[in-house]
């Protein structure tokens, strides 16, 4: 059982990222600023009926909590399904009447798909009652049922009248009513995401500071030791960013951030200076690499879009959306939002990495009525609030998201495809509600698969309890729902993404400075590593030296520290070796 015990914080500084001196016309455009004090003035406005009309999932009101402000950013992920141990929970602030002040978070959990639910147990944290916009992850390295699981929190706290510091706890197992919770005194912003490893017992959370533009990313396998890594704020030019959160799979830990980062192509620079980037880690989140900065707008399918999908334009700040996940190629997807300004179109699209760069789909376009999202749970902080989940085979993936289409209110919308497929399968409404403006939804970020091509994703909204319409009133008691979300025939399954061969592609991009991506495939687990040599045969880098599972994988070289020149990259599977050049120009 996990014990409050002493802290130890360890500073791991990056490699410093190199950033070129430019000129251009970038727009600074700040991220909007996050309610931290809900309104006092209660209204009773629209307290009429029903929690919602012909939902085409179905939900289930599970609590409530205080108001309409405790699930209400985008960017965490109170919602969390362990496929191994078939258990979904989901954490909350709880409501005067069962909760200590209007901080103390709760949780509760179901061990039959969303059938049936225990809820109310911890409290979570206990002193001090500061806790706002809580994220949970469930850890399960060992592959066990419910006594081998890790409920996982963090949340922002504050400081006492502002955010600033961190809170983060645990409960061990999932259901014991033994809670640890600790804090980290800083001067951190209101979004702290968290997620958990995929096969070791790292736990992750992470959170952008309020002095820069700077971002804290702490691990932890025990609770009894804490460390830190950091990215500086020269990584976004000194600008701004929003953290989309993180993911892990075999091995690399990745984190998505929408950012002010120098621009890839100076003469072409984008519209309000916002880019999506990808950290990377391969030892745990140690050390994180330099960013990798997506361009969509150079990807084909997305040609016609010039900028990221800002829900509240008229703000004079940016509202952003997005998510990040891992398929079981290792390579990362980014579910964004993205706006053509010429057509005046926007859409919800995949970007995900191939063995030679980025592709995207669109999983949805059009229908993206921006007016109602201010009009929504939580003062309109949530927006299109776009989810990705996948199984744990990461073959199959499912989006969710939220717009207007041909209705007065927004509802909740969710499609799936299977790694492999060309398209989404068309967008399903899971709420119909024409009564409410459904723009607090969350999802988790794990689907059910039962290995016949069946899968169900967890689908979460929340909603003043009785009210309609877009509802003035946020600080009454609110209900959180939550669905199964069952679909299947997405076709895999059949061998598709079986790897059966070695190869190593040529790295990407080729020239680099600093940073490259190396993708490689092996035909059966074994051991692996990838070492970097220079011209002269010595040895100037290991990249990689530890056993994998056959597939195809992805890791990233940072040479910050090298010289300009030729080098050759050397991937050892088994009996298998091959060699390529790659070229480092500064």
């Amino acid at each position: 059982m996990l014990r409050k015990l002493s802290i130890l914080v360890l500073v791991v500084l990056l490699v410093p990222v190199v950033l070129v001196a430019q000129t251009n016309n970038k727009k600074f455009t700040p991220k909007a600023p996050i309610v931290f004090q809900e309104p006092t003035t209660v209204s009773t406005d629209n307290l009429v009926g029903p929690g919602f009309s012909t939902a085409s999932a179905n939900y289930t009101a599970v609590d409530t909590m205080a108001n309409a402000f405790g699930p209400a950013i985008s960017t965490i992920n109170p919602l969390a399904y362990d496929p191994r141990a078939d258990v979904v929970a989901m954490v909350h602030r709880g409501k005067s009447t069962y909760a200590l002040g209007s901080g103390q978070l709760w949780y509760s959990f179901s061990t039959d798909r969303g059938a049936t639910w225990n809820v109310r147990q911890g409290p979570v944290n206990t002193d001090p009652i500061l806790a706002r916009y809580p994220s949970m992850a469930i850890s399960n390295p060992t592959s066990g049922g419910l006594d081998a699981t890790t409920g996982f929190f963090s949340w922002p706290e504050l400081n006492p009248g502002a955010f600033g510091n961190i809170g983060y706890g645990a409960e061990q197992p999932i259901g014991s009513n033994a809670a640890f919770s600790d804090t980290i005194v800083g001067s951190y912003s209101s979004q702290v995401p968290c997620w958990a490893s995929h096969n070791s017992a790292w736990m992750f959370w992470t959170s952008d500071n309020q002095v820069d533009a700077g971002i804290d990313i702490w691990r932890t396998q025990d609770f009894a030791t804490i460390e830190k890594a950091t990215i500086p704020s020269a990584a976004f030019v000194d600008g701004s960013n929003i953290t989309l959160g993180g993911a892990s799979f075999n091995g690399v830990d990745v984190l998505a951030v929408l950012g002010t980062y120098a621009d890839p192509d100076p003469g072409n620079p984008i519209q309000f200076g916002w880019y999506p980037g990808i950290f990377k880690s391969t030892d745990n989140g140690a050390t994180w690499s330099n960013p990798e900065v997506v361009d969509f707008r150079t990807i084909p399918a997305l040609s016609a879009f010039d900028q990221l999908f800002d829900y509240d334009p008229t703000a004079g700040t940016i509202r952003f959306d997005g998510d990040v996940h891992m398929d079981a190629n290792g390579h990362v997807h980014l579910l964004l939002g993205v706006t053509d300004t010429n057509a005046v179109v926007d859409a919800i699209v995949d970007i995900f990495e191939t063995g030679s760069g980025w592709d995207a789909t669109i999983v949805d376009q059009g229908g993206f009525d921006i007016a109602p999202y201010a009009l929504g749970p939580g003062l309109g902080q949530m927006g299109y609030s776009c989810y990705l989940s996948f199984n744990e085979a990461r073959n199959v993936m499912a989006a969710q998201w939220t717009k207007i289409d041909g209705g007065e209110w927004c509802d909740v919308y969710f499609a799936y495809k299977g790694l492999d497929a060309d398209t989404w399968s068309t967008p399903q409404n899971l709420t119909e509600s024409p009564s409410q403006n459904n723009t607090q939804n969350h999802f988790a970020p794990f689907l059910y698969d039962d290995g016949s091509d069946n899968y169900t994703a967890f689908s979460m909204y929340g909603y003043v309890a009785g009210a309609t319409g877009p509802y003035g009133d946020t600080t009454t008691a609110t209900v959180y729902y939550i669905a199964p979300v069952p679909f299947t025939g997405v076709g895999v399954g059949d061998g598709q993404n079986v790897v059966n061969s070695f190869k190593l592609d040529q790295n990407y991009p080729n020239p680099f400075n600093p940073s490259t991506s190396i993708t490689y495939s092996i035909a059966e687990r074994s051991n692996v590593s990838i070492k970097v040599y220079d011209v002269l045969g010595k040895e100037v880098a290991t990249l990689i030296n530890t056993t994998q599972d056959a597939g195809e994988h992805s890791i990233n070289f940072d040479a910050s520290n090298l010289a300009s020149g030729l080098y050759i990259y050397t991937l050892k599977s088994g009996n298998f070796t091959s060699s390529k050049k790659m070229m480092l120009l500064k």
